[in-house]
């Protein structure tokens, strides 16, 4: 986006103080910061083998010999979000068997557990609940798209704006496990600010 190859991106980056999402990289990123309208709010969490035969329950357990992780790629939101909780329980990735071993989409992640060659993996709920495998929930994260503003009000944008108001698209996303859409195709601001008044 900030090199011009799309007008719209996503994005669910956890800021340092694990309060919101967004706006701190989005400042720290763009001169003309971008309309951030969200998505959804989406559970992430620990997708673990069916009936979690590791009997894993926290992500200490994630350093046990013997127990193989798959992760996501540096720069996403869900590795961001899986290096600060080992951050604050001091544990290293290099503890971890499997922590270098980076797939690009949370489905992928949950395919290597479910063909057992991982024991978990930080991933969506949804993925979980598709698969039938275990999860272990850790936090829900708000899930954004990035807009540039000059085309903000293009028909092409605003279109795909309308979409995340249709019934049945709503419909086809709330029958998936681990989704909350009630903020869906809104405005978002900073914690504290609110829409300008005129």
């Amino acid at each position: 986006m900030r090199t011009g190859l799309c007008h719209i991106a996503s994005s669910h980056l956890i800021q340092e103080n694990e309060e919101d999402y967004n706006f701190g990289f989005v400042k720290k990123e763009f001169a003309d910061v971008p309309a951030i309208v969200n998505f959804c709010h989406r559970e992430q969490g620990l997708i673990l083998s069916k009936d979690n035969p590791r009997n894993i329950r926290a992500f200490s357990d994630l350093g046990r010999s013997g127990v193989r992780i798959v992760n996501r790629p540096l720069g996403t939101g869900t590795r961001l979000l899986f290096d600060n909780e080992l951050r604050k329980i001091g544990l290293s990735g290099e503890e971890i068997e499997g922590y270098g071993a980076e797939f690009d989409r949370h489905l992928d992640v949950g395919l290597e557990i479910l063909a057992g060659r991982a024991d978990a993996g930080l991933g969506i709920a949804a993925v979980a609940g598709l698969l039938e495998l275990d999860f272990l929930p850790i936090r829900w994260e708000r899930f954004d798209l990035l807009i540039l503003k000059d085309v903000f009000f293009d028909q092409p944008v605003q279109l795909l704006l309308d979409l995340l108001h249709d019934d049945e698209f709503l419909a086809l996303a709330n029958a998936l496990k681990g989704y909350d859409l009630k903020q869906c195709g809104r405005i978002v601001f900073p914690k504290g600010q609110r829409i300008p008044q005129k």
